[in-house]
């Protein structure tokens, strides 16, 4: 698939989360995607976060349709978030914590805080933020797959490439 093409499909698929994208049709999506957010961050922060909410959906759906052309379940593209999520939150719940132990103490001590608070905070986090690399990483080599060339429980396979 050309890069007009897929830019095309992209546009004409806006929504749709149902069959393939080839590995074409998702790169040159993506290469589009990044010169227009980088054209768009130069000219200005409104304009860019325009672009940006106009080709988040085609972008999911491309993504989605992606993971099914390697027979996978679009639910794939959540699970980064997910951990990466509870990363955060526990993270935000140690500060709260170490915040709270340095309001009770008399004196100001980080260390003091840092060993009052629940340690498995951290230890959490640490995971969740490691599962969501290993997770980001795991979705990026599903697109960097060649495409199933039979026919899977998401539908045929794309048309052949063409330039």
């Amino acid at each position: 698939m050309s890069f007009v093409n897929a830019i095309k499909s992209g546009f004409r698929n806006y929504v749709t989360f149902k069959g393939r994208a080839s590995r074409s049709e998702f790169w040159w999506w993506t290469l589009f995607a990044v010169l227009v957010q980088s054209a768009t961050s130069i000219i200005d922060d409104t304009v860019n976060s325009i672009a940006s909410l106009a080709l988040l959906l085609p972008g999911i759906a491309v993504n989605v349709r992606r993971l099914h052309d390697t027979n996978r379940r679009g639910t794939w593209l959540i699970w980064p978030l997910i951990t990466l999520v509870v990363g955060i939150v526990s993270f935000v719940l140690f500060a709260v914590a170490a915040s709270l132990d340095l309001a009770k103490s008399s004196e100001w001590d980080l260390e003091n805080a840092v060993q009052g608070a629940p340690v498995a905070f951290v230890v959490v986090g640490g995971v969740a933020l490691l599962a969501t690399l290993v997770l980001g990483l795991l979705n990026l080599s599903f697109t960097l797959m060649k495409s199933d060339p039979e026919m899977n429980r998401f539908g045929p396979p794309p048309p052949p490439r063409s330039l």
